[in-house]
């Protein structure tokens, strides 16, 4: 605290004024007085000052200057009470202002306190809730892996329709076996009858299907019909896609001929267009539910039932991934008997799978065990020619295109660069993820 009372200039002429040296000490003492009091420490009380100044002034015995320095002493004690006066409203200034702003807080830090222990809470509750999420995820993996071991939770539900189907077709297989009249019982030959002198004069057995060649997977204990419900995709996803390819294209050619004709879903589909056909199929469990949905199918050899059918019976006669699964001989076989079992201006359809596609031999085709041969769009083109089509038209379908690789972006400086860039991967996706299938619809000389 700065008081004129402890200016120096004021202190000095106190001195002068009482007779007291311009130093303190510095001085020679009167002989016989007694040696000067100390002076007070710095920052004393109001009250020390008062005591010394008087003091020193009785001593020197001078009325005027015990005077001067009671004036002194009350000048210097109005000066420090007036600061700690000043002080203390300071202080109750600053108190006031702690009590408003704890006024204007209010309950608010208990209420930040409750805020954060039910934060705390519920991040304890919601690591809680995480932990059963993992285990409920944990135990659907486990359930996913039980029913589909390849693929797990996401193919649990394919499987489990797969199962529904193949349950129903059970079903219905056992109501047909049940409804089916029993053989007569044939009674033992007689042991003098002799057999048969060759196996070409052995009569056929009654009711024996005309099966020219075993079924693909016959012997080899092979689930064909199971790998064809996983793995070939959703049998109306199908349908739907061969509707929109060649219903348009099979109207005016009847009636039509199934090669392959499974369930008889194709046939389904073109009765409810009004397109006449029958279908033929070497698997009698797919025969007998065709026959179940009310479809015109036979269980037997395609090339058998060409074979005996009368040249120009058919207007149509389609093959749906069926040639592929063919040795070179019976194929080139199903394309000239087509040729002349079909009317004048017939439409032969066959789809497989398209080996131009890279993507395709590593993947779908090389899956199917039962596959003989991929067959090249150019190939197959040849064949229908050289088996006496006139007509060849090929059509693609089902890019992968889930694999292409994406366009870099144009607009940008180096446009004519990125047009190239596209360019070369417009070819690499076609030689990689093209089209998947395609279709060869050849058609006869009108005559």
């Amino acid at each position: 605290m700065t008081d004129r009372a402890f200016d120096p200039d004021h202190v000095a002429a106190l001195r002068d004024a009482v007779g007291l040296p311009d130093e303190p000490g510095s001085a020679t003492p009167t002989p016989g007085a007694p040696a000067p009091a100390p002076d007070p420490a710095p920052g004393a009380g109001a009250g020390r000052w008062r005591r010394a100044l008087t003091t020193r002034a009785r001593r020197l015995g001078a009325p005027v200057v015990a005077r001067v320095a009671t004036r002194v002493a009350r000048e210097v004690d109005r000066d420090v009470r007036s600061e700690v006066a000043a002080v203390g409203v300071n202080v109750e200034l600053l108190k006031g202002e702690v009590r408003a702003l704890a006024a204007e807080v209010g309950p608010g830090p208990t209420a930040a306190r409750d805020l954060a222990a039910d934060l705390e809470a519920l991040t304890t509750n919601v690591e809680l809730l995480k932990g059963e999420l993992r285990g409920a995820e944990a135990a659907l993996d486990e359930l996913g892996r039980a029913i589909a071991p390849g693929a797990g939770l996401d193919g649990a539900a394919p499987r489990l329709a797969e199962l529904r189907e193949r349950l129903n077709a059970l079903d219905r297989r056992v109501r047909l076996l049940a409804d089916r009249p029993a053989p007569p019982a044939v009674p033992p030959a007689p042991a003098e009858e002799t057999a048969p002198a060759s196996a070409d004069e052995a009569p056929a057995p009654v009711g024996a299907a005309v099966v020219s060649t075993p079924p693909a997977g016959t012997g080899s204990g092979f689930d064909y019909v199971g790998f064809e419900q996983r793995f070939r995709g959703d049998q109306q996803v199908v349908l739907d896609v061969q509707e929109e390819r060649y219903l348009e294209r099979l109207l005016p050619h009847q009636p039509v001929l199934d090669v392959g004709c499974g369930r008889g879903e194709l046939l389904r589909m073109l009765a409810e267009h009004g397109v006449a056909g029958v279908g033929v199929d070497l698997d009698e469990g797919m025969v007998a539910e065709a026959i179940a949905a009310g479809v015109d199918a036979h269980h037997g050899d395609a090339l058998d039932l060409l074979r005996r059918a009368p040249e120009g019976s058919f207007g149509a006669i389609t093959a749906m991934h069926v040639v592929e699964h063919l040795e070179l001989g019976d194929l080139v076989e199903l394309l000239e008997l087509a040729a002349t079992r079909l009317r004048p201006g017939g439409l032969l359809i066959a789809e497989t799978p398209n080996p131009a596609t890279l993507v395709v031999l590593g993947n779908s085709y090389i899956l199917d065990p039962t596959h003989v041969w991929p067959l090249h769009p150019s190939l197959l083109t040849f064949l229908c020619e050289r088996a006496g089509f006139r007509d060849v038209e090929l059509l693609f379908g089902s890019p992968a295109t889930d694999y292409q690789l994406a366009p870099v972006p144009t607009d940008g400086p180096d446009r004519e660069l990125a047009l190239g860039v596209n360019a070369a991967l417009g070819r690499l996706n076609h030689v990689l993820f093209g089209p998947q299938e395609y279709a060869v619809l050849a058609t006869t000389p009108e005559g």
